[in-house]
């Protein structure tokens, strides 16, 4: 399924310095900019609300006026992202692909939940640089940064495209292409816009940001949302030997400095940080390698969540059978480390976890 075409040309070819994106500002930024052009920032809260809650483009927020309209329209921009291609699975996950203004591409993931409601995952860059073994987003390197109004636009468009179905998009992960903390500006200004009350107002504990393990952003994002945004580390090896083996950022971050940060990390009320644990046979599901990661969680106040591996072609792993996969929980519960096990969603279609990589399906 095809969207229509943005209008207008991408900021990249406009002269001069680019101009700002509405999409991407939090409201403090928002109303300063709008002083700047001369709009005024009593207007914030009303064009902050136009474009988030209402998705409407500027012409048609009340009561701001067709010259501040005019005016924005010609010193800013807003972030176009369209729903170019949409891949249904047989499990009710649905992959999307999002095409930006620039013709880069990136992919999305709808998870269905309790109810109308569903779970966005959303992409961060396009392609990744970290190059973890287990990740086809990995195999593809870095070819930018998304903005964090492209961030946002995303969530925008998904939420579009499910509403005409009567259904909501409740809960964003920041768990597509990408490594969230790599340019961390754009995913902090994501979250501070998505979680505004004059917009979406998405709950900070339906907002979870996944790191494979950048420790000073880990430590700057601890201080700008102090435990109220999820907090997702992607740590897949109980030994620093078997992770520098998948994980190449293990031998600038050893497991010794990730413990620290998540001991340091604020955690309000009776939430856990959540530890992501892909289950690789041969490779992290010994008997050594899960007493290391009982002993490195011990203290901490987490939840470590199992993943089988989703297999991709030129993969060096193989998928675990269900019966290793259960076999390394019950391991788990016999070193009574708190956890669970995340069941693939989105395999047919090459959308479950580390599988997006623009690969179309048969």
């Amino acid at each position: 399924m095809s969207g229509a075409q943005p209008s207008g040309p991408p900021p990249s070819d406009l002269p001069g310095p680019p101009r700002p994106d509405l999409l991407g500002l939090p409201m403090p930024a928002l109303a300063t900019l709008l002083d700047e052009l001369g709009v005024g920032a009593r207007h914030a809260g009303r064009v902050f609300g136009g474009l988030h809650r209402r998705l409407q483009p500027i012409e048609d927020i009340a009561d701001l006026g067709w010259r501040h309209a005019a005016r924005l329209r010609a010193e800013a921009t807003v972030a176009q992202v369209v729903v170019e291609a949409t891949h249904p699975s047989s499990d009710g996950t649905e992959k999307l692909v999002f095409r930006l203004a620039d013709g880069a591409r990136v992919e999305g993931v709808l998870i269905p939940m309790k109810g109308d409601r569903l779970a966005l995952c959303v992409s961060s860059q396009v392609g990744c640089a970290m190059a973890c073994t287990f990740c086809a987003t990995g195999t593809l390197g870095l070819e930018r940064g998304l903005r964090a109004g492209e961030i946002v636009a995303q969530v925008h468009a998904a939420r579009r495209r499910v509403a005409e179905a009567g259904r909501r998009v409740t809960h964003v992960v920041f768990m597509g292409m990408g490594e969230p903390l790599h340019h961390y500006e754009a995913t902090r200004d994501a979250l501070r816009v998505l979680r505004d009350p004059h917009g979406p107002c998405f709950k900070g504990r339906h907002l979870t940001v996944s790191t494979v393990g950048v420790v000073p952003k880990m430590r700057a994002f601890a201080r700008d949302f102090e435990g109220r945004v999820q907090l997702a580390l992607s740590l897949h090896a109980g030994t620093d030997a078997t992770r520098r083996r998948i994980i190449p950022l293990a031998a600038t971050y050893d497991l010794a400095t990730l413990r620290q940060a998540c001991l340091d990390h604020p955690l309000p009320g009776t939430r856990a940080l959540m530890i992501e644990y892909v289950v690789l046979p041969g490779q992290n599901d010994g008997r050594a390698e899960l007493e290391a990661l009982a002993e490195w969680t011990r203290g901490l106040r987490c939840l470590v969540n199992l993943i089988p591996f989703n297999p991709f072609t030129g993969a060096p792993f193989r998928a675990p059978d269900e019966r290793e996969v259960r076999r390394v929980a019950e391991r788990l519960h016999a070193l009574r480390v708190p956890h669970s096990v995340r069941w693939p969603k989105g395999g047919p279609v090459a959308g479950a976890c580390g599988q997006l990589a623009l690969v179309t399906p048969r």
